[in-house]
């Protein structure tokens, strides 16, 4: 199978289409010969040297990233840039770089916000917000949107909310404001950088707001909504987003079966096709002063 066929076969299930920020980089940033068989698909969270190096170790000659590494262009591809070193390092080892970041983010099932609030444990989860226009999947239409909301069957004490976060995703440091409710029950929260998003959280009466990136006066302006806003780390709030990738890589796997003119996805070797990164890169690193 060439890489350009798998490739096909993943945007049947996570469409560049449904992306989340209209100026993002995504797509296939790093190209091979569109002749170029695939030997195995390495799903991680970015491009680092030890990311580069397990690719080449584990024999995959396609490396599918979360976040960009060519954001937004480059000027020139020399060693002065970690963008630049690394772009040198792939071509080098002859391994192509797809990304899916925020359209990955949109997917209803998988997307990142989702799986968050999955794992936080929330019912009736719905998308925070649609994106705007429907994404064709095969002959339905799905919404696909940015975000994500939720409830807990009971109210939680804001502690035992701060705990939860803490515990769910791994956060060295949770920050939050000041003033909020002190039983939260509807939870929204956006995977990495979301604040954009926080205005669509407070309309739709979330009692909190879990994100990464948040600005020292934003938390003032959470005190003034009486809203728990959460900041939980970047890396922290996206840390199941890899896993999430790879199921839907497999399920494009399946659903290539039914799909028109589908290419043969399925050959012996199939098993061995999707890789899951064992790196998990976390570009922030935190120093406790005791």
């Amino acid at each position: 199978m060439l890489i350009t066929e798998f490739l096909n076969a993943l945007e049947m299930v996570v469409p560049l289409t449904a992306v989340g920020y209209a100026r993002d980089a995504i797509g296939l940033q790093v190209g091979l010969p569109n002749s170029t068989a695939l030997t195995d698909a390495l799903f991680a969270y970015e491009v680092t040297d030890p990311v580069i190096s397990e690719a080449r170790n584990r024999k995959a000659n396609l490396i599918v990233a979360f976040h960009p590494l060519i954001f937004p262009s480059v000027d020139a591809i020399t060693d002065r840039t970690r963008t630049g070193h690394l772009i040198r390092e792939l071509i080098k080892n002859e391994i192509a770089l797809y990304v899916q970041h925020t359209a990955f983010d949109t997917h209803p099932e998988f997307g990142t916000s989702i799986l968050m609030a999955e794992a936080l444990g929330l019912s009736n989860i719905t998308t925070l917000t649609k994106i705007s226009s429907n994404v064709q999947l095969q002959t339905n239409a799905v919404l696909f949107g940015m975000g994500a909301m939720g409830t807990w069957s009971k109210e939680k004490a804001q502690s035992d909310v701060l705990k939860t976060v803490a515990e769910t995703f791994r956060s060295t440091f949770v920050r939050h404001n000041a003033v909020a409710l002190e039983n939260i029950r509807t939870v929204a929260m956006v995977g990495g950088a979301g604040m954009d998003y926080y205005d669509a959280a407070r309309s739709l009466g979330a009692d909190a707001f879990i994100t990464a990136d948040v600005r020292y006066h934003d938390f003032h302006r959470a005190d003034h909504d009486n809203i728990l806003l959460i900041d939980a780390g970047h890396a922290e709030t996206e840390r199941f987003v890899t896993r999430g990738m790879v199921k839907a890589a497999q399920k494009s796997l399946e659903f290539s079966k039914v799909l028109p003119k589908a290419v043969n996805l399925h050959d012996s070797d199939t098993k061995q096709l999707i890789l899951l990164a064992e790196s998990e890169p976390n570009a922030v690193q935190y120093y406790c002063h005791k």
